[in-house]
């Protein structure tokens, strides 16, 4: 069977999660961006901020590069 990827950009649910308890998507724009370290970030028709989940990844995992599980490992 295929493997289950990752879309390649975080989902509301994820900028939601990452934000809490901001619910203003310009005021989770600015707060991803202070976590990110960048000075803006492209933002959809809706104002979502557009951020690539690797980046995130890498910025917020304080190991530095980060490869997510391939999937679940069925043997013991």
């Amino acid at each position: 069977m295929g493997e289950v990827l990752a879309p390649p950009f975080l989902t509301a649910g994820e900028i939601d999660e990452l934000c809490a308890p901001l619910k203003q998507r310009s005021a989770q724009t600015r707060r991803l961006c202070m976590l990110l370290g960048v000075e803006e970030l492209p933002r959809r028709p809706d104002g979502l901020p557009i951020v690539g989940r690797r980046l995130a990844e890498e910025r917020l995992n304080s190991a530095g590069q980060y490869t997510p599980a391939a999937g679940f490992n069925w043997s013991r």
